[in-house]
């Protein structure tokens, strides 16, 4: 990263000379060197990087759109599978098609015999720290995870081929 201290750009004369103009430039100097300070702490060097502020998954996150699209298909209407959606504040082993609603920490473990492209839903109700278990098998090549943000639901698709479980 580029070190860039705000003191150091050279305002032109006529703007800091100008009685109307000379406060506005001013401030900015003053804004731009606090936000170098909070954000570097005046080494220069980003201290955003280092922050552990991101929501840590055993999954990527950062998926570009060619490759979300991947997963966005149609079921025929014959094969539509029906959800069983139920509420857990206790630790829970899932079955094939369950829409869990996680709260209150609990965790939740996965299918030990996932019938072949069996798909899971896990929805963390409450904003507490859930747990996810593979149950022997790996989760996006992770034996765990976790999801901590309120209200955010991940679908999990089982492929046999790899006997490893999927997020969309």
């Amino acid at each position: 990263m580029a070190r860039l201290d705000p003191f150091v750009i050279q305002w032109p004369e006529k703007w800091v000379g100008d009685p109307d103009v000379a406060p506005v430039v001013h401030y900015l100097n003053m804004y731009l060197h606090n936000l170098f300070e909070v954000t570097t702490g005046g080494t220069g060097e980003s201290l955003i990087d280092d922050a552990a502020a991101a929501e840590k998954y055993p999954w990527p996150l950062a998926q570009t759109l060619e490759e979300a699209k991947e997963f966005s298909y149609q079921i025929p209407q014959e094969t539509q599978q029906k959800f069983n959606a139920i509420t857990k504040t206790e630790s829970y082993t899932m079955s094939d098609f369950d829409y869990v609603n996680a709260k209150a920490n609990s965790t939740i473990t996965f299918p030990k015999y996932p019938c072949e492209n069996s798909v899971i839903i896990v929805r963390n109700g409450d904003g507490t720290n859930i747990k996810l278990n593979g149950n022997g098998k790996n989760i996006n090549g992770e034996s765990t995870g976790q999801l901590r943000k309120e209200r955010t639901s991940i679908e999990f698709y089982y492929f046999l081929d790899s006997d490893e479980w999927f997020a969309k």
